[in-house]
């Protein structure tokens, strides 16, 4: 099974839109579970998603954020 992993910096935009990026992959991925999970590490928070579709689809959604 191939997995796809998103990984947003904490110090996205100095953190100023950390809770909207967020916001964003919750309300339109729903929580994790089902199509990604999230996995925080040192550096970034880690979206592991299971499609190739949703994937590229977050990278999208956060662009103008990251």
């Amino acid at each position: 099974m191939n997995e796809y992993t998103v990984n947003v910096p904490w110090d996205s935009q100095h953190n100023i839109w950390w809770s909207n990026i967020c916001a964003q992959i919750i309300e339109h991925f729903g929580l994790p579970g089902d199509r990604y999970t999230s996995h925080p590490t040192e550096d970034n928070m880690a979206f592991i998603f299971k499609n190739d579709k949703d994937a590229l689809m977050c990278k999208i959604l956060i662009s103008d954020k990251v």
